[in-house]
């Protein structure tokens, strides 16, 4: 089992927005939802800060009930990151079929700020240990684990983490893709007992396979420091879209799922792909045509323009120097103005 450092620095565009420390459950409601909104909870289906990532559709199916995170103090525009696993830890065990989805957008009461989450699947349990995996919703990177006594329903404080918290992965994510080659990439925390990662791409019938094993790269499985791992997918499947899972295996036979990562793949299509790689933004022309001429506009999450340029239309256009640790919207339009491309990118 793969455990994780219990207090990790946020990072993202927009560091300062995010929260810096746990809070406190502002209510907990295991009772069940209507397809259009949370229970006890009225607004919007999902959070607008959420939108873009894997974190951002909550299902049409009735909710389970209503997670709040009360943060001291008032800030409306506070960024809430997506909650993406939780455990009963004080048996060690994931509970799997419970997932998450934002609720609202930040709301500010009595001085302090809520943010409100849909669960579905199952109640959470209501003893032990409560411990909850936030993730900055943009990047997919683990922000920190907070911890509850799990009996509590509202007005909740924090307590210690557990010594030792199964935190699979600090991230999981697409590296680089083009044409038929996917290189995946991902980073662990700490490592107990692993044994290491099967790799599983999803096929058109929705179900997963395995395409390789990646072995734990710490002796015996265990490690107190991050450790980086590749792979890379040289046979691609036909389709613009493909989706990519680890399955992390113990020793003694136990095993944990990642978060999905989709690959945008166009080789043949027409239509320029537009990519992160090694600290750069790539546009790549699979139909050369170098008379023609593409204005390429970068946008950072503020909605500012930060960059303009024109390049020709074919083979590679590079994109240098812009800021890391960013995210990024890339638009790509004729000389006409007509956008013909889009794409969000995170230069890390």
């Amino acid at each position: 089992m793969l455990t994780g450092v219990l207090c990790m620095a946020a990072s993202g565009s927009a560091k300062a927005q995010y929260p810096t420390s746990c809070a406190g459950v502002g209510s907990r409601a295991n009772s069940n939802g209507q397809a259009n909104n949370c229970p006890n909870v009225s607004g919007t289906p999902y959070a607008s800060n959420f939108t873009g990532t894997s974190y951002a559709t909550v299902p049409a199916t009735a909710k389970t009930g209503n997670f709040q995170l009360s943060y001291t103090g008032a800030n409306a525009s506070l960024t809430p990151f997506a909650i993406t696993k939780v455990w009963l830890t004080t048996t060690g065990s994931a509970v799997q079929t419970v997932t998450f989805g934002p609720a609202g957008v930040p709301t500010v009461s009595g001085g302090n700020t809520l943010v409100n989450y849909c669960f579905y699947g199952i109640n959470l349990p209501s003893a032990g240990t409560l411990s909850i995996q936030l993730t900055n919703p943009q990047t997919g990177v683990v922000a920190r684990i907070c911890s509850f006594d799990a009996s509590c329903n509202s007005n909740c404080v924090v307590i210690a983490n557990p010594t030792t918290l199964p935190v699979t992965f600090t991230w999981f994510k697409i590296l680089e893709a083009e044409d038929a080659m996917v290189k995946l990439a991902w980073e662990t925390a700490r490592e107990q007992n692993n044994k290491g990662f099967d790799i599983e791409r999803q096929g058109k019938d929705g179900s997963f396979t395995s395409i390789g094993f990646v072995p734990s790269a710490n002796a015996g499985g265990n490690s107190s420091n991050k450790t980086d791992y590749t792979f890379v997918d040289n046979n691609i499947p036909s389709g613009e879209e493909v989706r990519y899972r680890l399955r992390q295996e113990d020793l003694d036979g136990k095993y944990d799922y990642s978060s999905i990562a989709t690959a945008l793949i166009n080789s043949t299509s027409s239509q320029p792909l537009i990519y992160a790689s090694s600290r750069r933004v790539v546009i790549s022309f699979p139909s050369p045509d170098p008379a023609r001429r593409w204005d390429v506009l970068v946008y950072d999450t503020g909605g500012r323009l930060v960059r303009r340029m024109q390049v020709p239309g074919a083979g590679k256009a590079f994109i240098d120097g812009l800021p890391t640790g960013n995210l990024y919207h890339i638009s790509l339009n004729d000389t006409q103005g007509a956008r013909k491309a889009v794409r969000t990118v995170f230069i890390d």
